[in-house]
């Protein structure tokens, strides 16, 4: 528009002196109007008095850049010669730019009050042939009724290109959306797959270990020294815990889903909760402890043992034969941190949060067993009692996995629901 406004005004600047001594002699007021001209004409792209402008104020800058322009071009003509001015072709290029940024109604409205401005003007200067009455204003507002057509046709063809535009995005997101669900829906899939078969491995191996000691008492169990029967049924027992825990987890993963677990919270001594969590995880001779300044804390006895001694168990499996674990227990502002380092090596940062998901297992395919369920069932626990569970790098090596449960639970009753999986979400 302002680059339209300075073409304009050097074209009309250079037909009107081109015709000076031929036609016309220059007079003051046209050259004063065209000093106006040029400066407003520079002032605008150079200023750029439209810029940070709300959409309000830069239609009212529009319609008075117009007026202004209108007013410049009236007086244009009446310095150059008036009814007789060729420059009154002026009116319609100010009607054309008028169609760079309005619609038909706009393009027409102001074609039709150029045109009855012109007429008025002139007829008050000294009057318009009779000719000039009926062509120029008939011009202008041609002019304007075809740049309107073509603005409309314009603003059409911007607007279903945008609403084409808004559609495809749409469709865009609308499909990523959906290849998300199916590559989630697939990865669930294939974790389920695998999950079954490690299960089936998990029943399979102590029910053949079980069934083989079986067998060998019923066959031989006469003629079996005492000692070796002993150890055999140890061993037998071993694989019916190992089993039954089996049997468990996936019972607690079916409570947990179904909404039916409840939480009974208790003031716990710290020191009971990792002195049972050891013995259930056989991890006594290799672990050291450190507990700092959290004597009690408010859970659910049974399921934090379970929690810690899932860690326990894992950070043993993981770790080199007979190094040492780490248990830690740390005043964390109006919480317990509980933190459990290993020697092992680690866990990828790419996994540490899919590892808490179930049919996830830690290890997988390092040759470690498990049904994969444990910290699924841990990351549940822990955020039912409204604290974090998550895993990092240990300084030394190893993983280093640690959960915070509130010093003090507040509760309306003697127990509560575990959250469903839709309401849990995993902390790194």
């Amino acid at each position: 528009m302002a680059l339209l406004r300075v073409t304009v005004m050097a074209m009309a600047a250079v037909v009107y002196f081109s015709s000076v001594g031929i036609r016309r002699h220059v007079g003051p007021l046209a050259l004063s109007v065209l000093a106006v001209a040029v400066v407003y004409s520079l002032w605008i792209p150079l200023a750029k008095p439209y810029m940070h402008l709300s959409d309000r104020a830069a239609t009212r800058f529009g319609a008075g850049s117009l007026v202004a322009d209108v007013a410049l071009i009236t007086l244009w003509c009446h310095a150059t010669g008036g009814a007789s001015s060729e420059f009154w072709a002026l009116y319609p290029i100010a009607v054309i730019s008028v169609a760079l940024k309005y619609d038909l109604v706009e393009v027409v409205a102001t074609a039709v009050g150029i045109a009855v401005l012109y007429v008025a003007v002139m007829m008050v200067d000294g009057g318009l042939p009779i000719t000039g009455i009926l062509l120029r204003p008939s011009v202008i507002v041609l002019t304007g009724l075809a740049v309107g057509l073509l603005a409309r046709q314009r603003r059409t063809g911007v607007e279903e290109r945008e609403a084409l535009k808004r559609m495809a995005d749409r469709s865009s997101a609308a499909l990523q959306r959906q290849q998300l669900v199916v590559e989630r829906l697939q990865q669930m899939d294939d974790a389920k797959t695998e999950f079954v078969a490690i299960a089936s491995h998990e029943f399979r191996t102590p029910l053949a270990a079980i069934m083989g000691v079986l067998n060998t008492l019923r066959s031989h169990g006469d003629d079996i020294d005492p000692a070796i029967r002993e150890e055999l049924l140890d061993g037998a027992a071993i694989q019916a815990s190992r089993l039954a825990r089996l049997v468990d987890d996936l019972l607690t993963v079916s409570r947990i889903e179904n909404g039916g677990f409840f939480l009974n919270i208790q003031e716990v001594d710290v020191a009971d909760l990792v002195r049972d969590a050891l013995k259930a995880s056989r991890t006594e001779e290799v672990t050291t402890v450190e507990l700092n300044g959290v004597p009690r804390v408010s859970c659910d006895a049974d399921h934090i043992v379970r929690v810690l001694a899932n860690l326990l168990e894992n950070a043993k499996k993981q770790s080199p034969q007979g190094s040492a674990i780490e248990l830690a227990v740390h005043d964390d502002v109006a919480s317990a941190r509980f933190v459990v380092r290993d020697h092992g090596a680690g866990v990828p940062p790419h996994e540490r949060r899919r590892i808490f998901e179930r049919f996830r297992q830690l290890g997988r395919g390092s040759g470690k067993s498990g049904a994969g369920l444990g910290l699924y069932i841990a990351r549940t626990l822990i955020e039912a009692h409204g604290g974090t569970i998550g895993v990092d790098a240990a300084r030394s090596g190893g993983a280093e996995f640690f959960f915070t449960i509130p010093a003090v639970v507040r509760i309306e009753a003697d127990s509560q629901p575990l959250p469903t999986e839709a309401s849990s979400a995993v902390v790194n």
